[in-house]
């Protein structure tokens, strides 16, 4: 929600803002001028996960999150990262 305030303000106002917390990977979506992300999204914490999961040898886990856009929004590449392993 902070982000999408963000964005409006910044398109508003035509003054760039840079941040370093936005980390949904919902936002890779976002094509606007005025709105640059300077840190990496979420979705590459997965594979870091899985691989956890693997070198424990947890054949079952289960993700908890916060039920919200930015919440679900790691979940795609959660999932696939650990189908893999």
């Amino acid at each position: 929600m902070q982000a999408e305030f963000m964005i409006k303000l910044a398109t508003k106002s035509q003054v760039p803002t840079i941040t370093f917390s936005a980390t949904s990977p919902l936002l890779r979506t976002i094509n606007n001028p005025y709105f640059v992300r300077a840190t990496i999204d979420d979705s590459f914490q997965a594979e870091a996960i899985a691989s956890i999961v693997k070198s424990f040898g947890w054949r079952s886990v289960v993700a908890i999150y916060v039920d919200n856009e930015l919440g679900q929004g790691i979940m795609p590449s959660l999932s696939e990262a650990l189908e893999d392993v």
